[in-house]
């Protein structure tokens, strides 16, 4: 030990603080990427939708992620997996995804899960000893009834025990495990084939085996460019240092069609085909640690099966290793570990020429080349958003703005059509494309809400206003491919008559703060709403626990209140709450949709007079060198009497912390610390609770057991 240790002890008397919940998950959401960043995230033409904790989905760190579209519904999930397994998230309003719940692991736990879909089923493997395959029916996820919910699988294929990557060709019907180690059909660690046309009865079909371990592939019914291969079943296989093309429609007699090393390789890891299949972009995980430049994407042209050769390389500006990447019309999604997710324009492909156009960045501390960071990456959903996995970071819900068009709409005009109702026409243009409509209530200006999407014709009829009270409008218009949208068109505005059902005007919550008290309590306080219609206001107090406001976990504290305040007595020492205060019309019940929030922790006096002790034998003890103070003092005629000994006479103070100055020990010497507590008020949760500090008093650790425990 260098130097002297600097700690100190903090001393509560904990009435009724009994164990709390963990924090639930509470996702940030809606933000935009202003000025290069958003919610402190390095960001170019990428805007934040929302991010949810690994801890909030459900513990562990994260790796793959997968989305599925319900066919039948058009709803948007993000499958994503976890050390302990599968999470699932309903993100069809992406600004406010639902965490649905967790499919656990097979068997043990692992750094690695790999997921695909086809149809209506999500196939899982795992690194995890005896994991095999889990088959889970995604059509269980319509219908959550308590939600976060623990799921189980629905059937299980155990062939093989470990597996690296779970590959689909959704057109033929057949899975590819590949890296399998460990069960009774292995296939080299190549590509395992398995029958899914029966999801929930898959059965082994074939290996390829000849080259060895594979780490990824890609699998489709081929329809590119080579001739000789149409309609056939072939896989890109990512074979660690090479490009490993494989014909697996005979699953008895699978084919290699051709292996292609290249220069400074270090682990071919994984690649994806252009949309064209002429191009197979290939990611190296540890070139850019071990050779030591920047982050490099191999292009491959791959237009004749049997000769591919290696076209081009596109070297980044920043050093971070790539790890996982996909191709979606003329652009590659790359999840590059620590520089986040990086969109490159393949535009000029031909020529070698692909350039960076957006970025999200999940760690923003490090942009260095290591294994940390981004895992993978799903830029598939009509929608046109993206879910990303971040091994330490969790869920990340982006939207990218990839282009200028297409043109903004004109000719917006708004007129009153009847009660509670107002017009909407513009000028449509563009086969294919589409409309947004966004909504703010009191004329232009306002906060905008998204009213409507997927609007085929230059016109809409909102029959869902108030009467007496102006609205503003605009329109957007958004490619066929659902990836660009256009600037806002001007703002036109309405009123039209009929009843009021408007909410209040209202701000939100305005402050929350901790009380200071030896109770712990937090209080609220907020500016009065002002009715839009005949009023009077009133008000609903919510609170989650966290740092941000959880709609699913938030209990309600107090719903009729007529006050500008509220006093949160509830509220357990150290705990941090997200607050939340919505104003709602008496007269006709509307409550208005403000998601403002403020989070708050309670904390309590600490007790005033000089607390002091020496560390070692023969130092000064602890004393107090006033008169009595405010809620602690000195005792000697109860158990435990000494200079040692304090009491207080307050009821529940778990917010009245008596705190020591900092205690310097000698170097070389060993330190003990011991206490008493006594209580007799209600057992089983009544105690004191004794804290050390290490670091001058920015964090604490518990050194007393939880609940009423006597400790020396």
């Amino acid at each position: 030990m260098l130097g002297s240790l600097l700690f100190a002890y903090g001393l509560q008397a904990a009435l009724s603080d009994k164990p709390s919940t963990p924090a639930p998950a509470v996702p940030k959401h809606a933000t935009p990427c202003v000025d290069g960043a958003a919610e402190g995230f390095p960001c170019l033409n990428v805007d934040l939708y929302a991010h949810i904790s690994n801890a909030q989905l459900g513990g562990g760190n994260g790796n793959d992620i997968w989305g599925w579209t319900d066919p039948d519904t058009g709803r948007e999930y993000a499958l994503m997996g976890l050390t302990n397994g599968t999470a699932f998230v309903d993100i069809s309003d992406p600004e406010f995804p639902a965490r649905l719940g967790i499919l656990p692991t097979h068997s043990g736990n692992s750094t690695w899960r790999d997921i695909k879909t086809r149809g209506y089923y999500a196939f899982i493997v795992s690194e995890a000893t005896d994991h095999g395959m889990q088959v889970f029916d995604l059509r269980r996820l319509r219908s959550v009834a308590n939600p976060p919910t623990t799921f189980t699988e629905d059937a299980h294929y155990d062939d093989f025990g470990r597996a690296h990557n779970i590959v689909i060709d959704v057109d033929s019907g057949f899975a590819m495990a590949v890296g399998s180690r460990q069960g009774s059909v292995t296939c080299n660690a190549g590509l395992h084939l398995i029958d899914i046309n029966n999801p929930l009865v898959p059965s082994f079909a074939g290996c390829f085996s000849d080259d060895g371990y594979t780490h990824d592939a890609q699998c489709i019914t081929y329809d590119g460019p080579d001739a000789d291969y149409t309609g056939r079943e072939i896989c890109m296989a990512s074979n660690e240092d090479t490009v490993t093309i494989v014909d697996v429609t005979n699953k008895s007699a699978t084919v290699q069609i051709s292996r292609t090393p290249y220069d400074g390789s270090r682990y071919t890891h994984q690649g994806w085909l252009t949309d064209d299949r002429r191009y197979f972009l290939v990611n190296d995980e540890l070139d850019e640690i071990q050779v030591g430049h920047n982050t490099r994407t191999y292009i491959f042209d791959v237009s004749d099966l049997d000769q591919p050769v290696l076209h081009s390389t596109y070297t980044a500006a920043i050093a971070a290793s790539d790890h996982n990447l996909y191709v979606r019309g003329r652009y590659a999604y790359e999840s590059n570990y620590r520089s986040g997710l990086r969109i490159l324009d393949l535009a000029d492909i031909d020529a070698g020429n692909l350039s960076e156009i957006a970025f999200f960045d999940t760690q923003p501390s490090s942009n260095a080349a290591g294994t940390s960071g981004a895992w993978s990456v799903f830029p598939y959903f009509a929608s046109g958003n993206v879910i990303i996995s971040d091994v330490s970071a969790g869920l990340f819900l982006v939207k990218p703005n990839l282009c200028d068009g297409p043109e903004i709409p004109t000719g917006l005009i708004t007129n009153a059509a009847g009660a509670n109702q107002i017009q909407l026409n513009w000028t449509a243009a563009g086969a294919g494309e589409s409309y947004e409509v966004y909504r703010s209530i009191d004329g232009c200006g306002g906060a905008e809400e998204l009213l409507a999407e997927g609007i085929s014709a230059g016109n809409f009829l909102d029959a869902q206003v108030s009467g007496g009270v102006p609205y503003g409008y605009r329109v957007r218009r958004r490619s066929a491919d659902g990836q660009c949208v256009s600037d806002y068109s001007n703002c036109s505005a309405a009123q039209t008559t009929g009843a009021c059902t408007a909410p209040p005007q209202f701000a939100g919550i305005g402050t929350a703060q901790s009380a200071g008290s030896s109770s712990c309590q937090i209080d609220l306080a907020w500016a009065a709403a002002a009715p839009r219609c005949s009023g009077p206001a009133e008000y609903l107090v919510q609170r989650s626990s966290g740092t941000s406001f959880d709609e699913l976990t938030a209990v309600t504290l107090q719903d009729g209140l007529g006050l500008t305040s509220y006093s949160d007595g509830s509220a357990s020492h150290g705990e941090s709450y997200a607050y939340r205060v919505r104003s709602r019309d008496t007269a006709n019940g509307a409550l208005d949709g403000n998601e403002q929030f403020l989070v708050a922790t309670p904390t309590g006096p600490v007790g005033n007079g000089t607390f002091h002790s020496g560390a070692e034998l023969g130092d000064t003890l602890f004393g107090v060198g006033s008169v009595r103070h405010i809620g602690w003092e000195i005792v000697s005629d109860v158990a435990f009497a000494g200079d040692r000994s304090y009491f207080s006479t307050y009821g529940d103070n778990a917010c009245l912390g008596l705190t020591s100055p900092p205690l310097n020990l000698t170097p070389g010497e060993s330190a003990v610390f011991s206490m008493q507590s006594r209580f007799d008020i209600e057992a089983g949760w009544d105690a004191g609770v004794v804290q050390i500090s290490t670091n001058g008093g920015a964090s604490w650790q518990t050194l007393t057991p939880v609940g009423a425990t006597r400790a020396r």
